[in-house]
C-alpha cells in the first residue's frame, strides 16, 4: 500500500463511523498526493517528497474538534485567483451567446463579474505585506457548505431544466404534439435557455474548493506566524 494512503489511514483509524470524517479523509488524501506531486516536479527524490508531505500532517485531531490556524492572505488570494480564472472560462464559453438575442445578458454579465472579481485579486495583490497573516477558519463547516452548494445546484437545475421545458414544448407535450424547431434561430434560443442555467455551475465551484485550500494553508508547526 502507498505511504501515503497508510498515513491519512492511521490518521483516521479512530473516526471511521463519521462520515464528515470520511470526506474530510479523501480531502486530504488528494492534498497529499498533489504535494508530493509539486515537490517531485521540482525535483525532490519521491520519497523526500513522501516524508515531507506526511510530517506536514501529523494528526487531524486540530481539523475534526476545532478550527485549524491558516495563512489567510494566501487562502484568500488563490480563492478569488481560482474564481476569477473560472468566471473568465465561462466568459469566454459564453460568448457565442452573444450572437442569439436571449443569450447577450448572460455573456454581459459573466464579464461584469469577472472585472469585479479581477479588480478584488489586483487589491488583494497591493496586499501582499498581509502574507504571514493567520486566523481560525473551520473546516467542517467548509465542508459542510460544500455539500449544500451542489445539493441547491442540483435542485436549481432540475427546476430549471423543468421549467424551459415546459416554456417552450409544455403543449406539446401535454397535447402529444410532435414537436417542431423551425429554423437554426429558434434551435439556438431554446439551446440558450438550456445551457444559460449552467453558468451557476461557478458557485458551487467555488464552494468546492475551500476546503481543500484551507488545509493547503494551514499553518504548521515549522511556520512562523503573525496573528
Amino acid at each position: 500500500m502507498d505511504k501515503i494512503q497508510q498515513h491519512v489511514d492511521r490518521l483516521f483509524r479512530t473516526y471511521k463511523g463519521s462520515k464528515q470524517a470520511q470526506e474530510l479523509k479523501q480531502e486530504i488524501l488528494s492534498n497529499l498526493q498533489a504535494r508530493v506531486a509539486d515537490m517531485t516536479m521540482s525535483g525532490v527524490s519521491r520519497d523526500a517528497a513522501i516524508s515531507s508531505a506526511i510530517a506536514n500532517i501529523p494528526s487531524i485531531a486540530h481539523l475534526l474538534d476545532e478550527k485549524p490556524r491558516v495563512f489567510l492572505y494566501r487562502f484568500w488570494l488563490e480563492w478569488v485567483q481560482r474564481v476569477l480564472l473560472f468566471t473568465l472560462i465561462a466568459w469566454i464559453v459564453t460568448m457565442p451567446f452573444r450572437f442569439v438575442g436571449n443569450g447577450t445578458g448572460s455573456n454581459t454579465l459573466l464579464m461584469f463579474i469577472a472585472l469585479g472579481i479581477g479588480i478584488v485579486y489586483g487589491g488583494l495583490l497591493l496586499l501582499k505585506r498581509y502574507d504571514r497573516k493567520t486566523g481560525w477558519m473551520n473546516v467542517q463547516a467548509a465542508l459542510r457548505l460544500r455539500k449544500i452548494g451542489w445539493l441547491l445546484w442540483v435542485l436549481l437545475m432540475g427546476v430549471s431544466l423543468f421549467y424551459t421545458t415546459a416554456l417552450h414544448f409544455g403543449s406539446n407535450l401535454w397535447f402529444s404534439r410532435p414537436i417542431h424547431i423551425s429554423g437554426p434561430y429558434q434551435f439556438a434560443n431554446v439551446a440558450i435557455d438550456y445551457l444559460k442555467p449552467f453558468v451557476t455551475l461557478l458557485i458551487p465551484l467555488a464552494l468546492h474548493m475551500v476546503p481543500k485550500l484551507l488545509m493547503k494553508y494551514e499553518v504548521g508547526e515549522e511556520d512562523g506566524c503573525t496573528e
